[in-house]
């Protein structure tokens, strides 16, 4: 396929290789030609016919136009851009007919085998590079930060090539009219959204991690404006991975060597929390010297966010991440835009090339109309009605919603090319074939096979008409990376499709449960979910099939808007009196925090293990049972439920020290909080005491893993003592706690600087409580420091941090009477703070008045 767009390029004493990469655009050498404008003469290697063109853009390369009317359309998928991103030396890579190895070296690409001037180099597939006319091979992503490059072009993707396999691909051209509704189709030009776009840059900018999670509504336009922001960004040299669901970990884990820009876009990101969890822990190992940006797309923001955050790894990466709603797109002119723009993509869809759409287009935009909804529902609607008017029908007449008029024409290249296959499948057997094709994607033809088994229509039938049945799948919606089929898109529509296929036939995924991956059965049951009339059906189906459903059904039911058939289902699940305690265990470890029935089922693991007799057992579900009553305000039977668990620990600790102590000195730390909640500091303060004393052993037998648990408990002690204002004893636990999170940061920085900021904030306040101000400021001015550095590499992470940190830093100086420096501080922490709230008000409200505060005795000081 890419030996069919290599070209030659010709001028008077000039000719150099080059590439088709699109269109009618060739990239070749900038040798090839002297000027913008110049007249050139393009050879296809195929056919060596010659064509004319001219030079459209010149700089380190050069871009040719064949503007010759005898020019044929070449077949099959353009080439896509590619930056070497890690600085892996060696990567495989071919230029013509030669195959050598590729290494980046800064902005430039070392190549162990010489290339002719304007050929294209290769890695992993996608086009990284040019051969110059000295032989040194200038990169594409160097290019594309030229001037005007990339819109000449044609606004290429430019992605990552370490990390290709993790790359999410979709089909180069539509194979129906409904495909021209994906947000990578981008055939409505990118409108409004300035104010939203701005912010978006405004997130890329400096180095480091940094996430954001832009959520909304199914066809609000999230996925169209992570398009647009890549789009922006290639423009400025940054890789962007659209991260595959399928991507293997193995792969992922390479984001973390990344030395190049990159912008990770994770698309219907509350359905895949494994993937996610994996995503972060390698962008926790990168070093933050390179902006490296996570772009979470989801339709909610709830109970999936605060469980992800909830993991120690995402919660340091995630605190302070920008959430942002995207509201509807107002935009009055959007229909008649929509209407001519697919009018002028229609004819690129096989078969509709014969019909006089533009004509259509300006008769529909010409009507008075009323539109409404989302983008998608406004640009389903424009191609419904373009569709209906050349193919009018019944679904015309009856008025049916735009999702469901264009489905009915995507049946009929369903139909057909079912026919042309030779496949003789009635209407109800293709949309059973369809409708699992767009619950299950397969992994691979054997997974592939068993689904197709189970369809009733194919159950029992030979193994040819369902490898036909399968041929048939792959070419009206091709897998990618490997998979034997895609599926219909957008995917509202395919999600309309089948729910409203399981409306008809509420079993048909029933007998595919136990073939199928927990990936592939939360999309299952996330479909279901967001079916119309399906809640009974749903809520049957979970419990019939608990023992394969129950983890898919929890976390299904914290990424859905509607989740209440899936918590139905949990409900009797956990009532079941002969449910396996590990079930009830998976079902309350994957519930959010708040929820109420997750602490009656861990009220129910408690009384399970108390009735069997089981104490070690008993005495964690009490420990876990009592923080989901203290997280529901429940503080009484939370502070019961950990009592017993600390009296139940000491005799297992007493009987065997070697294997309980680590979980006495745990629940006892549990307890200081929980008595400190009912502000009974004196007890609290003891309990912290003797969980400090059993983490000071323990450390002394494993300091790899307990002196981290010894630090936080030093924490709790001073704070103990600072709230009875024994401040001696406050200063003395403190001085040790930062002593140790001091050492932990010279081994692991990445992981203690954190705590090693927050020890020596409280430093600061114990020695300020004592009148030891200069050493007070001096504390304060290293956690800021600390802060700081950590707010460069990862600014959503860390800039709340450092706002308080600075908010500290300003009372310590005023305190000293040095107004220049405080007012400098407070100044810097109120222009974050003003930041952070104007994203979250809710969640930054009271830090800003806080800092507002102190801003204000600051200016009330004597100069």
């Amino acid at each position: 396929m890419r030996a069919g767009r290599v070209v030659s390029v010709e001028a008077p004493g000039r000719r150099s290789a080059g590439l088709l990469i699109g269109g009618r655009v060739v990239l070749t050498s900038a040798g090839a030609a002297s000027a913008v404008g110049d007249e050139v003469t393009v050879r296809p290697a195929s056919s060596g016919r010659p064509f004319t063109g001219v030079v459209t853009w010149r700089g380190s390369a050069a871009l040719v136009r064949v503007d010759d009317p005898a020019w044929m359309a070449v077949g099959g998928p353009a080439p896509v851009f590619g930056r070497l991103v890690t600085g892996r030396p060696n990567l495989p890579a071919e230029t013509g007919k030669l195959t050598g190895s590729l290494t980046a070296d800064g902005d430039r690409l070392l190549l162990d085998v010489e290339g002719a001037p304007g050929a294209a180099v290769f890695g992993h597939d996608l086009l990284v590079g040019v051969v110059a006319d000295n032989s040194e091979v200038i990169p594409v992503g160097a290019l594309c930060r030229e001037p005007g490059f990339v819109a000449a072009a044609g606004g290429p993707a430019l992605w990552p090539v370490e990390l290709a396999e993790a790359q999410l691909t979709e089909p180069d051209q539509p194979r129906s009219p409904i495909g021209l509704l994906r947000a990578g189709a981008r055939v409505v030009g990118f409108r409004g959204r300035h104010e939203l776009m701005d912010e978006l840059g405004a997130w890329c900018s400096g180095a480091g991690f940094a996430a954001l999670l832009l959520h909304g509504p199914a066809g609000q336009g999230k996925s169209r404006i992570g398009h647009e922001l890549a789009g922006r960004l290639t423009a400025g040299g940054w890789a962007t991975l659209w991260l595959d669901e399928t991507a293997p970990d193995v792969v992922v884990a390479a984001v973390a060597d990344v030395v190049a820009p990159l912008l990770i876009v994770v698309d219907a990101a509350e359905s895949r929390p494994e993937q996610l969890r994996a995503l972060l822990q390698a962008c926790a190992r990168h070093d933050g010297a390179r902006p490296l940006r996570v772009l979470m797309l989801a339709r909610t923001a709830g109970d999936w966010w605060r469980l992800l955050r909830s993991d120690a790894v995402a919660e340091r990466l995630l605190d302070g991440a920008t959430v942002a709603e995207l509201p509807p797109l107002d935009d009055d002119g959007f229909y008649p835009a929509a209407v001519r723009a697919l009018a002028a993509a229609l004819p690129h869809v096989p078969g509709y090339a014969v019909h006089n759409w533009p004509a259509v287009a300006e008769r529909l935009a010409a009507e008075p109309r009323e539109t409404g909804g989302s983008a998608l529902t406004v640009l389903t609607q424009a191609l419904a009605d373009l569709l209906d008017t050349i193919w009018p029908g019944p679904s015309t007449a009856a008025r049916k919603a735009p999702e469901d008029r264009v489905l009915a024409h995507e049946q009929r290249y369903w139909s057909f090319t079912a026919a042309w296959h030779g496949l003789a499948l009635d209407e109800p057997a293709q949309q059973d074939v369809l409708a699992v094709a767009a619950l299950f994607g397969p992994t691979g033809p054997d997974q592939a096979d068993r689904l197709l088994s189970g369809v009733p229509a194919l159950a029992g039938q030979p193994r040819e008409l369902r490898d036909a049945v399968r041929a048939w799948l792959a070419d009206l919606y091709p897998g990618a990376g490997g998979r034997p089929w895609g599926t219909l898109q957008p995917e509202r529509l395919a999600e309309r499709f089948a729910g409203r296929r399981l409306a008809e036939s509420p079993v048909l995924p029933e007998p595919l449960i136990p073939v199928v991956t927990e990936s592939q059965r939360r999309r299952m049951l996330t479909v279901y979910a967001r079916a119309a009339g399906l809640a009974a059906s749903l809520t049957d189906l979970c419990v019939r099939n608990a023992d394969r459903l129950t983890q898919a059904t929890v976390e299904t039911a914290i990424s859905v808007a509607r989740p209440e058939p899936l918590l139905t289902a949990l409900q009797r699940i956990s009532a079941d009196p002969d449910v396996p305690v590990e079930r009830l265990g998976l079902i309350a470890d994957r519930l959010p925090r708040l929820s109420p029935l997750a602490m009656e089922i861990a009220q129910r693991i408690a009384d399970r293990h108390r009735r069997s007799g089981r104490m070690p057992e008993l005495a964690l579900a009490l420990n876990n049972l009592s923080i989901r009553l203290g997280d529901l305000g429940r503080h009484g039977p939370a502070l019961a439920a950990i009592e017993e668990a600390v009296l139940i620990h000491r005799r297992l600790a007493a009987e065997a020290p070697e294997l309980f102590e680590s979980e006495l000195a745990r629940s006892l730390g549990n307890l200081s909080v929980r008595l400190g909640e009912l502000e009974q500091p004196g007890p609290a303060l003891t309990a912290a005491e003797e969980s400090a004393g059993f983490y000071r052993r323990l450390a002394e037998r494993d300091p790899g893993t307990y002196l981290p648990e010894l630090a936080k408990a030093l924490m709790s002690v001073s704070l103990g003592f600072g709230a009875l204002e024994e401040f001696p004893h406050a200063l003395a636990a403190i001085e040790e706690s930062v002593a140790i999170y001091g050492h932990l940061a010279g081994q692991r920085p990445d992981t203690f600087l954190p705590d090693l900021a927050a020890s020596l904030s409280v430093l600061g306040i114990s020695l300020g409580s004592l009148d030891r101000d200069e050493q007070s400021r001096m504390a304060a001015e290293e956690a800021a420091a600390i802060r700081r550095q950590l707010a460069e590499q990862r600014p959503d992470a860390h800039l709340p941090g450092l706002a308080a940190a600075l908010t500290d830093l300003a009372v310590r100086h005023a305190v000293l009477g040095e107004k220049p420096p405080a007012l400098s501080a407070i100044e810097e922490a109120l222009t974050i703070r003003h930041q952070l709230a104007e994203k979250s008000p809710t969640l930054f409200a009271a830090d800003l008045e806080w800092s507002l505060h102190v801003h204000k005795v600051v200016m009330e000081m004597a100069s």
